[in-house]
């Protein structure tokens, strides 16, 4: 796994860090984890996300290739477009989630940094006679996101999208996975929308030896102010992994390799399961399970939300249970600052169990208490017009 050229920036800047892996360690905080989110929520929040990797396609039978083995619809896309896909088992299990992103030259496969080189011997296992070359990027590209309210307006401030695809700025980029080259710090990248955590996200795939200058152009924005959101975004605040998690928690995002594994089916991931999976195309590995899957209605369980019904966090891994009897397990939790702080979580029950309201049982904290059924996403909510507090009241 490739060294992370900012690994030494976050060290100076006292932060905390969580292994990924065996090899990788990811910023937990810097220490403010309330200031982090809120900057997440009202202001420009700024990640390194180097747990996230890049496998490269490029020749005139790419679209082709990898429509015949991911579970959507590529044939349909235009340069400046992507799909969130499945590449299954042959046995329709989830065996890697992708964001594909078309460009005119080559097509992008953003997935999980950890499985860049697994995925790359999956595909050439397919690849025969077309005219397509495979390759890990892992090493030649990093990856970082910019998160809030304010984000768009910082890129539009130093975004310079002349002389390279796509246009200028990236106002253009308002549909998910919508991407395009542009410049910035006089580094060449790519931007995707991705909006995972309730805000507005934008992903940079930025050349490696360039990480360390864009992300000090990112984060010197606004010379150093607090986020303003109210004035065109203000400044910058860098966040860890504790302040997005919380985030995309409440947002209802899934994640693989947390809430997703190679034990999950396509027809058990919930709000994932119409966006990933095409249900109108042809052949594609694992293709006739999920349709007889999809035909029958026969996931055994299924992925929800949950409403805490105390003040105690049950953590991720824990049984679910409805008298005596286990029903499900939960996959992530946090405790919500935009619900009041109260606990919700999201993982799998049975599919007798899935309908919102249903009540049940789990320990949190090493008690006994009530989980009900809600609908994702638990923020932002239908109607909402009030943002609560994003810290605690005294």
């Amino acid at each position: 796994m490739p060294n992370n050229p900012l690994e030494s920036i976050h060290e100076q800047a006292e932060a905390a860090f969580l292994p990924y892996g065996e090899q990788l360690r990811i910023v937990e905080s810097y220490g403010e984890m309330e200031a982090e989110y809120a900057a997440l929520r009202k202001g420009v929040a700024l990640m390194d996300t180097s747990q996230r990797g890049v496998v490269l396609i490029t020749g005139k039978d790419r679209l082709s290739f990898l429509n015949k083995l991911l579970t959507n619809d590529l044939l349909k896309l235009a340069p400046g477009q992507g799909l969130y896909s499945f590449l299954l088992q042959r046995t329709g299990r989830i065996l890697f989630d992708l964001n594909v992103l078309h460009e005119a030259e080559a097509t992008l496969l953003e997935v999980d940094i950890r499985l860049t080189k697994t995925l790359v011997e999956e595909l050439e296992r397919y690849h025969f006679s077309e005219d397509v070359h495979i390759m890990d990027a892992a090493e030649q590209l990093g990856h970082l996101t910019l998160l809030g309210p304010g984000a768009e307006s910082l890129l539009e401030k130093l975004v310079d999208g002349s002389g390279v695809s796509g246009g200028g700025g990236v106002g253009g980029l308002n549909d998910q996975l919508r991407h395009g080259r542009r410049t910035l710090a006089h580094t060449a990248l790519t931007i995707f929308r991705h909006d995972q955590a309730g805000v507005p996200g934008y992903e940079l795939i930025v050349p490696r030896d360039s990480l360390v200058t864009v992300w000090q152009v990112l984060t010197e924005a606004g010379n150093g102010h607090e986020p303003d959101v109210a004035n065109g975004g203000g400044g910058v605040r860098a966040i860890g992994w504790s302040a997005f998690n919380t985030a995309r928690i409440e947002a209802g995002t899934p994640l693989f390799g947390i809430d997703l594994t190679d034990t999950t089916l396509p027809l058990e991931t919930g709000p994932l399961y119409l966006r990933a999976v095409s249900l109108k195309k042809g052949c594609y590995v694992g293709q006739e399970i999920v349709a007889r899957m999809h035909t029958r209605q026969s996931a055994a369980r299924l992925f929800v939300g949950l409403r805490v019904k105390s003040a105690k966090l049950p953590f991720a891994g824990t049984g679910i249970f409805t008298e005596a009897e286990q029903v499900g397990m939960i996959t992530s939790s946090c405790m919500s600052p935009m619900l009041g702080f109260t606990p919700v979580a999201m993982g799998y029950v049975r599919k007798e169990c899935a309908a919102p309201g249903h009540a049940m049982e789990t320990l949190a904290e090493g008690e006994r208490t009530g989980v009900e059924v809600t609908p994702l996403p638990f923020w932002p909510r239908p109607n909402a017009t009030e943002v609560p507090p994003t810290t605690p009241s005294s």
